[in-house]
């Protein structure tokens, strides 16, 4: 692949893809306290209306990339997914019941299925000697828009209500005009089948991808929701929410730039191990310095899996990305039902303290990836 953009506007504009892909990706956890008075549902009902589009983008994931590989479509399947996503919201908007509701999900489980593989595979194949540190400092993109995903939706539902999912359905037909109109790139179909991506460690790797969307999706799903069942308005529920996901700003880019230099997997076991012992210090004492230190932890990794996974799988970037991304959304589908059934039968408490066997967990399970390749 050749990118006839200079490479920092090309960094530029696939970091504000990221961020507008991830914000939508959280927007629909803010709304979880009004959804299920206006619904009358359950929390584990609730975590379904996440669990749904998760599980969907972890099942598209794979084709998408390999289609687009394959027949060297990719700007043509990132923006896409966008367009995808913009109709997905209008839908819900539009929807009346709960079941109607969980439609809509669907499409955005889609849109949600398109942007990382492309996205970090463009990056991966202009970088190829500072994929980390591109790729971390794409990371701030998707930070900001995890960030701002609660604050803005929380203010949006606080005057607007459910129109709020009108007004999100437009930037996403404006990210896709972008793309399509920044974004120029020579590409080269790659015709290698999506067998050989299949390598034992990119497997391995894909496994221990899954702790940080399950950690990370089971707690921001349901975290405005535990700030409002402790006496926060909707707003200042997800205020306070948005601590957590304030800190990726600064960890994804560090992340990135560690892991060039120490290695991909002491970073993530670093990370892991660390995010479960702030997680602990929280529920003993809910102070949001512990909250703002777990979410560092917890986005130190995320860049780092993308790098990992470019140089340990077969020669389709994409679909090595894609193939550990899937696993990373099945992770962000189980999640929110599984930590919401928990919620509802012994309290936010213990819900969110699994997580941090979870954490511990993952942080031992990184050291059985060998032999892992030397970054390119």
């Amino acid at each position: 692949m050749k990118s006839l953009t200079k490479p920092i506007v090309l960094l530029f504009t696939i970091a504000t893809a990221h961020f507008v892909n991830d914000w939508y990706s959280l927007l629909i956890a803010p709304t979880i306290p009004i959804l299920k008075k206006l619904y009358t549902i359950s929390y584990f009902q609730s975590g379904m209306l996440l669990s749904v589009p998760y599980f969907l983008a972890a099942i598209m994931q794979s084709p998408i990339a390999h289609l687009s590989e394959t027949r060297g479509v990719r700007k043509l399947a990132l923006a896409s997914g966008f367009i995808m996503l913009s109709i997905a919201y209008f839908l819900l908007y539009l929807s009346h019941s709960y079941y109607t509701a969980l439609l809509a999900t669907v499409f955005i489980g889609i849109g949600l299925g398109s942007y990382h593989p492309q996205g970090m595979g463009i990056l991966s194949n202009v970088f190829k000697d500072k994929k980390g540190t591109a790729i971390g400092l794409n990371g701030i993109g998707g930070a900001l828009g995890y960030f701002f995903a609660p604050i803005s939706m929380g203010y949006l539902l606080s005057n607007y209500g459910i129109k709020s999912f009108l007004l999100v359905s437009i930037p996403g037909i404006l990210m896709a005009l972008t793309i399509l109109t920044v974004i120029k790139i020579k590409e080269e179909p790659t015709k290698a089948s999506f067998r050989n991506t299949l390598t034992k460690e990119l497997l391995m790797l894909s496994v221990v991808a899954i702790v940080i969307p399950f950690f990370s999706r089971g707690i921001s799903s349901f975290l405005p929701a535990y700030f409002y069942f402790h006496g926060s308005n909707i707003l200042n529920a997800n205020l306070k929410a948005s601590v957590m996901l304030l800190a990726g700003l600064v960890a994804q880019p560090l992340g990135g730039v560690i892991s060039d230099k120490i290695g991909r997997k002491i970073t993530i076991s670093i990370s892991y191990f660390l995010m479960g012992v702030f997680l602990g210090l929280f529920l003993i004492k809910p102070d949001l310095i512990f909250l703002f230190l777990m979410g560092f932890f917890m986005s130190l990794s995320i860049p780092v899996r993308h790098a990992f996974a470019a140089e340990i799988g077969g020669k389709k970037v994409n679909s090595n990305i894609a193939v550990v991304f899937g696993m990373v959304m099945i992770g962000s589908s189980i999640a929110p039902s599984v930590i919401g059934a928990l919620v509802d039968a012994f309290g936010f408490r213990v819900a969110f303290g699994f997580n941090v066997l979870i954490a511990i967990l993952g942080s031992l399970l990184v050291w059985t990836i060998r032999p892992a390749k030397k970054p390119a």
